[in-house]
């Protein structure tokens, strides 16, 4: 469960190697109390690359903004789907690199002009080197290209050094520097200087920040039916509300995964209250919305849809109320949204075309669901549940590979995280989805 955030401050959580999150965490509460920058730090630990996911989730809900040591697990967090919220890393150039120049001189073991560099650009060690006025025509390189690269760093060291042409490395990662030292190659880590972490801390607290007031400001949505009245000749109007019930259970798919409370307004329409944050995602960025096409689909009646934002639940529904009244006169093929200073977006429905796209992805995900049905022990059982091990040798596919696919069938209406049981044994339990075996 996500906790609210009432102090005002940004939540930063910093993820690194013990060291790096120690230094990081002093860096941070000077900057609180020199600069007075309104922002909690919550620092977490990793000795191994394998342990960052199960860190992150474990903070993730806790925090606005994370910021991590280095590019390598920031990636390593995203390719594990954990990042919920904003995330930023520290950079390792400039300052860093100079300061890791200075040591190698000072030990007097490595040679700068005759090194091996990790993680950096080649424009970045050029531009150091010229401007400490040493030449770079025998520093070789090994730029940073997600977690595979990283991968063959430590070879990329060793053999550079066996062979005579270099004196050591530079390194910005923690395991090769470590590897390295037990082949005696000599190494020094490329490090974060204060003055790296402090640009990095102060972007993250803007990140963070913005994070904070999107999800802070309302979006209240209306969905009306035109013509439903027409519908509603028999006693009590039972065909009109049969007409609002189908439009609401063809809109509960997103407005369950998104959190987005939705509600019977009146006879015509329902109101869908939400943050920025929840609703954004289901309106393609406030780009195009899905909403028309879902409600037509499911009634054969296209609907009015506006929404309105505020810093209030009642300046968010005049907006509402505002951007419905233009729906009603500019047709009912787009969704109307007024800002909160009264200007208006109309964004696209998806359209034809992208109902035919969306049938093909719901088909593919759909013969996914089928598949892992198939192999499931009990498939007709209620309890269809699986996790990214399991899918992963349904589908014969990898963990990493089957936790994407799990995730997509989530957005797809097609699978549910299922929260995980409270547990007395050591460690994170595994996220488990239950399939679902038809749409709203």
């Amino acid at each position: 469960m996500t906790r609210s955030n009432s102090t005002g401050a940004v939540r930063v959580g910093i993820v690194g190697p013990p060291v790096v999150v120690h230094r990081m965490v002093e860096v941070g509460h000077a900057l609180v109390v020199g600069e007075a920058t309104p922002m909690s730090l919550v620092g977490t630990q990793y000795q191994k690359h394998s342990q960052i996911a199960d860190r992150v989730r474990g903070i993730v809900d806790d925090v606005d903004v994370v910021l991590f040591a280095g590019p390598l697990p920031y990636d390593i967090a995203k390719d594990a789907g954990v990042l919920t919220r904003p995330a930023t890393f520290v950079e390792l150039s400039g300052s860093s690199l100079y300061g890791a120049m200075l040591r190698a001189m000072r030990g007097g073991l490595i040679d700068p002009e005759r090194v091996s560099i990790d993680s950096l650009s080649l424009p970045a060690i050029a531009e150091a080197y010229d401007e400490c006025e040493l030449s770079d025509a025998r520093v070789h390189a090994s730029p940073y290209d997600g977690p595979d690269s990283a991968s063959a760093f430590a070879d990329f060291h060793r053999d550079l050094f066996q062979s005579r042409r270099t004196t050591g490395a530079l390194t910005t990662v923690d395991a090769v520097a470590r590897e390295l030292a037990r082949a005696k190659v000599p190494v020094v880590r490329v490090q974060a200087t204060g003055s790296a972490h402090r640009a990095a801390l102060r972007a993250a607290a803007v990140l963070g920040a913005g994070s904070v007031l999107e999800g802070a400001q309302l979006v209240i949505g209306l969905v009306e039916l035109p013509d439903v009245r027409k519908l509603s000749s028999g006693p009590g109007g039972w065909a009109a509300q049969e007409l609002r019930l189908d439009a609401l259970r063809a809109l509960r798919a997103d407005t369950d995964r998104l959190s987005i409370s939705i509600l019977p307004r009146d006879d015509r329409s329902l109101v869908l209250v939400a943050t920025l944050a929840s609703v954004t995602d289901a309106n393609g960025q406030f780009v195009v919305s899905s909403f028309v096409n879902r409600v037509r689909r499911a009634t054969g009646v296209t609907p009015y849809v506006g929404f309105g934002m505020g810093a209030t639940a009642a300046s968010a529904e005049v907006n509402a109320e505002h951007a419905l009244d233009d729906a009603r006169a500019g047709g009912a093929d787009r969704v109307y949204v007024r800002l909160r200073d009264g200007s208006t977006l109309a964004l696209s429905d998806t359209g034809d075309a992208a109902d035919a796209d969306e049938d093909v992805v719901d088909s593919k995900h759909l013969e996914t669901v089928a598949a892992l049905r198939a192999g499931l022990v009990e498939p007709d059982s209620d309890a269809q549940l699986v996790d990214a091990e399991l899918a992963a040798r349904l589908l014969g596919i990898s963990a990493r590979t089957a936790r994407r696919v799990l995730q997509e069938l989530v957005r797809d209406g097609l699978a549910w995280p299922v929260p995980p049981a409270s547990v007395t044994t050591p460690g994170r339990p595994r996220q488990t989805y239950r399939l679902i075996t038809g749409r709203s």
